[in-house]
C-alpha cells in the first residue's frame, strides 16, 4: 500500500511530537511554572489510578534540583516543541510563553524547537524569531508550499535547503527527518540522496523520532479506521529497519535518534541501543526515555553522543494514555532520569549541555 505524503505526516505527528492534551492545576499558557500538589492522591500513581493533573512529589522536589547544569541554568534542551492542545481540547494552541517559563523554572538555557502540528513558518516567524536568545532553529514539515502535497525527495530537498540557507537552521528537525524516514514506504535510501546532498552541504544532523508514542493514532474523517491503524502499527514496528537503512546508507551523515526508542524500554528502548552501539554516526536524545536506556547509551558509546531532550510540546500532564506515562513530556520527568541514571558527574554536563552545543557547533555554555 502507498502511502500519501499527509498520512506520514499525521503518523510523524502521533509518533514524534505529541497528540495529547493536558495541564497542570497550577501552571497556564501565560508562563506559571508548575509545583507539586498535596502528596496523598501521588501514592496512587503506580497503582492504575489516572492521576488528574496532580504532580507527584518529585516534580517539585526530585533530584532534578541537585543537577548542577540546573543551578548554574546551562540546561540544553536538544528537542522540544511548543504548540500542543490545552486541557479537554484537540485543537493546537501555541505553548511558546509556557515554554519559556519552563524553561527559567528547570534552568534550561536554550533548547531546539522543532516544528510541528502547524506549518513550518508559523513556527520559524511567530515562536522562534522573538526568542532567538532562548531558541535554536530547527527546520520543519509541511510548510506553506507544500501543504497538502505528496512528498518527493526533490520536494523534501528543495524546503529543507531554503530553510537551512534563508533561515540558518542548525538542525534539520524532527518531523523533517520523519519525512526522510517516510519516504522509504515510496522510495530507497538510495533515492533520498538529494535530500541527503542538501544535509551534507551544511554539515547538520538529522532528528528521526524512534519507538512508540502512547498516543494513539486517529484516522482523518475519510480514512478507513481498520486501514489506518493497521498502517501506523506497521510502521510503528518497522521504525528500525527505516532508520537503519539511513545510518547504513549515509554514514558521513550525522542522525539523531529521538527519544532512545521512547518510553518502552523493551522493545524499542534496546532496539535504538542496538543502532547506537553499531553506527558511529549516531547520537541520541534521552526524551521520554527511561533511566535504564540512558545509562546504557552512555556506557555504551560514552557521554558525548547522548543529550538532554523533553518533548515538551505543552504545560502540565497529559491527560489520556497510560496512566504511568502521562508525565514523559515534562521537563522534571525527564531531568530526573538524567539525575537518576548511573552516570558521574561529568558525564550528566556532558549531556545535559556539552554534547548538544558541540554537535550543533554552538558556543559552550
Amino acid at each position: 500500500m502507498k502511502l500519501a505524503r499527509r498520512d506520514w505526516l499525521k503518523l510523524s505527528a502521533v509518533a514524534g511530537a505529541s497528540l495529547l492534551p493536558g495541564v497542570p492545576q497550577t501552571a497556564s499558557a501565560s508562563g506559571q511554572a508548575p509545583e507539586a500538589n498535596s502528596a496523598e492522591p501521588q501514592q496512587r500513581w503506580g497503582n492504575g489510578v489516572d492521576p488528574g493533573q496532580t504532580l507527584p512529589p518529585e516534580a517539585a522536589n526530585g533530584p532534578w534540583r541537585n543537577l548542577r547544569a540546573v543551578k548554574e541554568k546551562k540546561v540544553f534542551d536538544a528537542h522540544c516543541h511548543s504548540w500542543g492542545p490545552l486541557p479537554g481540547q484537540h485543537k493546537a494552541n501555541d505553548n511558546t510563553n509556557a515554554l519559556i517559563a519552563e524553561m527559567d523554572h528547570y534552568g534550561i538555557a536554550q533548547a531546539v524547537l522543532a516544528p510541528s502540528r502547524v506549518v513550518y513558518e508559523t513556527i520559524a516567524q511567530n515562536d522562534v524569531a522573538p526568542h532567538l536568545d532562548r531558541f535554536i532553529r530547527a527546520t520543519g514539515m509541511p510548510t506553506n508550499a507544500t501543504l497538502g502535497k505528496e512528498l518527493t525527495p526533490d520536494i523534501l530537498a528543495e524546503q529543507t535547503n531554503m530553510q537551512l540557507e534563508r533561515d540558518g537552521c542548525k538542525i534539520v528537525g524532527e518531523l523533517s527527518g520523519d519525512g526522510l524516514m517516510g519516504l522509504q514506504a515510496r522510495y530507497s535510501p538510495k533515492e533520498l540522496k538529494p535530500v541527503i546532498d542538501v544535509v551534507r552541504k551544511y554539515d547538520v544532523p538529522v532528528q528521526i523520532h524512534t519507538g512508540w508514542a502512547p498516543g494513539a493514532p486517529h484516522p482523518k474523517p475519510d480514512q478507513d479506521p481498520r486501514e489506518y491503524v493497521e498502517m501506523a502499527a506497521r510502521v510503528m514496528r518497522s521504525w528500525p529497519d527505516y532508520v537503519g537503512a539511513l545510518l547504513a546508507e549515509y554514514p558521513d551523515v550525522k542522525f539523531i535518534l529521538a527519544h532512545i526508542g521512547g518510553a518502552l524500554a523493551i522493545p524499542d528502548g534496546h532496539e535504538a541501543l542496538r543502532l547506537l552501539f553499531w553506527y558511529d554516526n549516531t547520537y541520541v536524545d534521552t526524551s521520554t526515555s527511561p533511566v535504564e536506556i540512558i545509562s546504557e547509551a552512555v556506557r555504551g558509546v560514552g557521554a558525548e553522543r547522548v543529550m538532554f531532550g523533553s518533548d515538551w510540546h505543552q504545560p502540565g500532564l497529559e491527560d489520556s494514555g497510560p496512566f504511568h506515562m502521562r508525565a514523559i513530556y515534562t521537563h522534571w520527568w525527564n531531568l530526573n532520569n538524567v539525575a537518576n541514571a548511573d552516570l558521574t558527574e561529568d558525564q550528566r554536563e556532558w549531556v545535559l549541555h556539552k554534547s548538544a552545543r558541540k554537535l550543533l557547533k554552538l558556543p559552550a555554555a
